[in-house]
């Protein structure tokens, strides 16, 4: 299989129908133009859109009424007399030609609601993967395949939602599902969804073995490893401003960089999201998008919607071009370059199976480990822990499964340091631990909110917490009462006063806090810390920063020295990756502070520098340098560890470190 190259772009053309002329601007010579002037070396075209328009001679659809010529066989004409990979796009969840023409093929809820846009509303339709539809859209790539020299097949929208029409009610009485039941809808869905997977990757590789072939879902399901056999690389759909966040990219590429796929990432040069025509990304916020995807291991994609008339839009390409500038500059220190990590998060999805959505304990763990510049994997129950000296479990990593729990235990008796939240590391009913914390469950505690007290550790030793609060601190979330058997108590919850209801209430918020709840806020045995609090998901929904350094100093003081320290702002962001084959590390640190504008989008606009930065590596090195300027830093040895100081870091300096 090809390498993936590092320079992508996704270039989509969902034309209606109604638009007259498509293609007929469409030159060869000036759509190489601008990909070479974005410094593009391999881009997504169409085979089919959402519309369900062909974009060239089929007998299986219908190629687009107002275009004359086939225009995806003279894009990748073009795309291979210069050297450009040319992956081929086509809609598959989405086909509103068919929706039309065979309503029967669109998913059906249980009310007989049709999924989608309602019929007086503008929008897509879902089509059902278990109806005839599938062996249609399979017949459309297996001839686009046949007929084109792709470098892909690229495969949007695959999802399946509980469906009651005519095909999945008679396929779930067939199983012996019963459709009246929520979750035989959705068993009967994973099942329609696994023969996609299954009957759509035979038939490309049936007739070119080994073709690159990503089957897109916006989101890439952690955990989900019986999912990887129908994929050959992996792409992280994830636009910043349009609905993902710049925090969604990172967790994503720190899960996939375990997998053992290649993986490209994608942003868009959009303001906002998909479909945006005439909006243009502050050209500094892509070239910050573009570096953090070489920073947590990834290839670069910036997606693009083509003109319905087939001119390539030249400020686009002058802006994905001084991106891709700085990416090409980087290559030779990013090729083969691996995390070299020394702390995992054991998603909560991956154990679960289940996408959490707004509510991922996920991403407050995250947040917490990227603000305090910790160099961490996100990894499922199939990963070496071993691998790693911290290891923490957020909020809900209940250990029911056997096979868990020994690597979880295995982990500790190594001398691990084990972080635990909430109902993690408990059974499912949350009546005992499984791993030993020094403490017994009792039950949720019947305050909501509580708050915690920091305790000053007996014998004068130094205040973990020093600095924050002595007072007790709200604390949003439910935790669950424990009993300390056989533990140091960290912090103490506080009870309210009583619970904010209509029988009593007090001011605008909660009740203030009135005195000890009777259960501890935090506990440590040994190299295992316990919060009763899901201190994750409290951190992910309020980013109270309270709360996070209490978190954090709690885990530094009993995990200790990392091996990666940076002086950055919270906002700063270390990555520490392995080139094995160039015998180096190569460290990148990247600063840029995203600000809300209008409503839900994130930004970056102003970049700045900092200066004399301190690093301080656990490792041996040799020579320490500035990449790509080629510049060498001076750097000391002390105890095992090569210090030195980054004179200068405007938004993304790399440092290779040479064994």
């Amino acid at each position: 299989m090809d390498e993936l190259r590092f320079r992508q772009v996704h270039l989509d053309f969902h034309t209606s129908e109604h638009i007259p002329g498509v293609g007929s601007r469409f030159d060869p010579e000036q759509f190489v133009a601008m990909l070479k002037r974005g410094r593009v070396n391999s881009i997504n075209c169409f085979s089919k859109c959402h519309h369900g328009w062909s974009y060239h001679p089929t007998r299986v659809g219908e190629m687009h009424p107002s275009l004359r010529f086939d225009l995806l066989g003279a894009m990748i004409e073009a795309c291979h007399a210069n050297d450009i990979k040319i992956p081929v796009y086509l809609s598959v969840g989405l086909d509103e030609r068919n929706a039309r023409l065979h309503p029967e093929w669109i998913e059906v809820g249980a009310e007989g609601n049709r999924h989608g846009a309602a019929p007086l509303k503008a929008g897509w339709r879902k089509m059902c993967f278990g109806s005839p539809y599938l062996d249609f859209v399979i017949a459309q790539v297996e001839e686009m395949v046949r007929n084109y020299d792709a470098d892909g097949a690229w495969l949007d929208i695959i999802h399946q939602g509980e469906c009651c029409c005519t095909w999945c009610l008679a396929g779930m009485e067939k199983a012996g599902l019963n459709p009246e039941k929520a979750e035989d809808r959705q068993a009967y869905a994973r099942r329609v969804l696994l023969a996609y997977y299954q009957r759509m990757t035979d038939a490309v590789h049936a007739l070119k073995p080994g073709l690159l072939i990503f089957h897109n879902s916006g989101h890439i399901p952690r955990g989900r490893r019986d999912l990887f056999p129908y994929f050959t690389h992996l792409e992280l759909e994830s636009l910043p401003t349009g609905g993902w966040g710049y925090d969604h990219f990172p967790i994503s590429a720190k899960y996939s960089a375990t997998t053992g796929f290649d993986f490209v990432g994608m942003t868009g040069k959009f303001h906002t999201t998909w479909g945006e025509f005439g909006g243009y990304k502050n050209p500094v916020a892509l070239r910050y998008e573009c570096a953090a995807m070489l920073a947590w291991g990834s290839k670069c994609g910036v997606g693009d919607q083509l003109h319905p008339d087939g001119h390539m839009d030249e400020d686009t390409y002058r802006i994905i071009g001084d991106a891709f500038a700085h990416v090409e500059a980087r290559e030779p220190w990013c090729k083969g370059a691996k995390p070299a990590s020394e702390a995992a998060i054991l998603s909560v999805e991956a154990v679960q199976k289940r996408h959490r959505g707004s509510d991922d304990p996920d991403v407050g763990a995250a947040r917490i480990l990227l603000e305090n510049h910790v160099n961490f994997d996100v990894v499922d129950t199939e990963a070496d822990f071993a691998r790693y000296r911290l290891l923490v479990l957020p909020d809900e990593v209940t250990l029911d499964d056997k096979a868990l729990l020994r690597k979880v235990k295995a982990f500790v008796a190594a001398g691990g340091t084990l972080v635990l939240s909430g109902r993690s590391g408990m059974n499912a009913e949350g009546t005992k631990f499984l791993v030993d914390v020094g403490a017994k469950p009792v039950g949720p505690s019947p305050w909501q909110p509580d708050y915690v007290k920091l305790l000053k550790p007996r014998g004068g030793a130094s205040l973990p917490c020093e600095g924050l609060v002595e007072n007790p601190f709200v604390m949003y979330e439910r935790a669950q009462r424990v009993k300390v058997t056989g533990a140091e108590v960290l912090a103490e919850a506080w009870r309210p006063y009583f619970n904010r209801e209509f029988r009593h209430f007090c001011s605008h918020q909660h009740t203030p806090p009135s005195e000890p709840a009777g259960y501890p806020a935090a506990l440590r045995k040994g190299r295992v810390l316990y919060f009763a609090h899901p201190v994750f998901a409290n951190y992910r929904n309020k980013g109270q920063q309270l709360a996070r350094d209490y978190v954090w100093r709690l885990i530094a003081d009993t995990y200790g020295r990392l091996d990666v320290e940076v002086g950055l702002p919270s906002g700063g962001r270390v990555s520490l990756l392995r080139q094995a084959a160039r015998r180096r590390h190569i460290l990148h640190l990247l600063y840029a502070t995203p600000i809300n504008r209008g409503r839900g989008i994130e930004v970056i606009e102003d970049v700045v520098p900092l200066y004399d930065v301190p690093v301080s590596l656990k490792l041996r090195a040799r020579r320490v340098t500035l990449v790509p300027e080629g510049k060498p830093l001076r750097f000391t040895r002390r105890k095992g560890r090569i210090e030195f100081t980054v004179p200068r870091l405007e938004m993304h300096q790399m440092i290779a470190l040479d064994d």
